[in-house]
Parts: structure tokens; C-alpha cells; sequence
């Protein structure tokens, strides 16, 4: 991939094996083309992992253009990107072709901001819980942070979530989940935003209780 000046200036399309696009302002060309070798064993894994990683994101989209935002600020990435890179190193497990994706170690958000702590959640009927630890001491800057909620369920490939839910000096939120969600197997996640905008926590994945 290069990035070019003249020819293909402001042309964004395929010629011939060529592709020409703009990424965040800058003009990018890249060959394509066509193989008969089978590919390899490595290069059977790297495609799996993108598939299952892709398979994740794709789905919570517009919650990891939030969560990874302030990650790629003043950079040439996208949040995507970057959750798919993060993802693909460490939320990986197994050796293909077996490979699966461990959503206890996955992030939907990325940053500095201090993480809900000894985070939990209950299911009660259609009603999900989220609670978490709220310090007496806490420093008054993160009080009126906001929870982010995400909920991802495997089988529908879906997930449900919102960006500004309870303060953080709360110390509980409640969301309401579909009813074909019922029965399923749920994967829960939280972070934190300041109020400000300009900070965001890593996200924590709870387990259903």
C-alpha cells in the first residue's frame, strides 16, 4: 500500500489491478490481483482470525467507534482498526482451525480513565443489573463519569447497548434486553466516560449471575 500524489489524486475506484481510496484525507492506492497457489497454513489462520474477530465488531460497530476513538485521535487509524488489532492479539484462543474468540478478554473500549471496579451483573427476567464498586474516597473528577453498556449475544450475532447511562458515584444501571435474547448466552460489558467526552476507561467483561 502507498499513498500517492498526481494520477490518482482525488480518484477513488479500481483500475485495472489498482485501488485507489481516501483514508482520513490522504490519497491510498494498493494492487490487487488474483493467486492459484493454495494458500498456506499461516495464511488460513490469519483469514480465521479475522473472520472471527470481524464476525465480533461488525455487530457492535457503532459502539467501537465510541469505545476506541480517543484511541486512534490524531492518528491515521480508525476505531476499528484498532479493536480488531487489539482483538486479534488478545482475545484470541485456540490453534486453527479451532480457533474461537474468548470474550472475557475482549475490549469494546480502550483508555486511560480508571475501569468500573469489582464490576457484576444479574439477570432478573428481562431486567439486566450492572453494579459496581463505589469508592467513598473517589476523586471527584470521575464522579460524574457515565457507564457505557454493551450486551452481545453469540448466537444472534446482535448486541444492545447505550453510551450514556448511570454516574459513575451511582454505582448501578439497569437495561432492558429484547425478548429473543431470552435463554441465550449473554456477554456483558462496561466502561466509563467522563462527562467531558475527552476520557474513556477500558471495558470490563462481567459474567451473567
Amino acid at each position: 500500500m502507498a499513498r500517492l500524489n498526481g494520477l490518482f489524486e482525488g480518484f477513488n475506484g479500481k483500475l485495472g489491478n489498482l485501488v485507489s481510496y481516501n483514508l482520513k484525507g490522504k490519497q491510498v492506492i494498493r494492487k490487487i490481483g488474483r493467486t492459484t497457489k493454495a494458500p498456506t497454513t499461516a495464511q488460513l489462520a490469519v483469514q480465521q482470525k479475522l473472520t472471527l474477530t470481524n464476525a465480533f465488531l461488525k455487530s457492535i460497530l457503532p459502539f467501537i467507534n465510541v469505545g476506541f476513538a480517543l484511541e486512534v485521535a490524531g492518528t491515521d487509524k480508525n476505531p476499528h482498526n484498532a479493536a480488531t488489532a487489539y482483538n486479534i492479539k488478545h482475545a484470541l484462543q485456540g490453534e486453527y482451525p479451532n480457533m474461537s474468540l474468548d470474550y472475557s478478554k475482549a475490549l469494546v473500549s480502550m483508555g486511560g480513565l480508571q475501569p468500573a471496579i469489582a464490576a457484576a451483573v444479574h439477570l432478573t427476567g428481562s431486567l439486566l443489573t450492572f453494579t459496581w464498586l463505589v469508592d467513598p474516597n473517589m476523586d471527584w473528577g470521575i464522579k460524574n463519569d457515565r457507564a457505557m453498556l454493551l450486551v452481545y449475544c453469540p448466537e444472534l450475532a446482535k448486541a444492545t447497548y447505550f453510551f450514556s447511562g448511570a454516574r459513575r458515584s451511582k454505582g448501578t444501571d439497569v437495561m432492558g434486553l429484547p425478548p429473543e435474547y431470552a435463554g441465550k448466552e449473554l456477554h456483558c460489558y462496561i466502561a466509563f466516560k467522563s462527562s467531558d467526552g475527552k476520557r474513556i476507561s477500558d471495558s470490563i467483561w462481567v459474567t451473567v449471575n
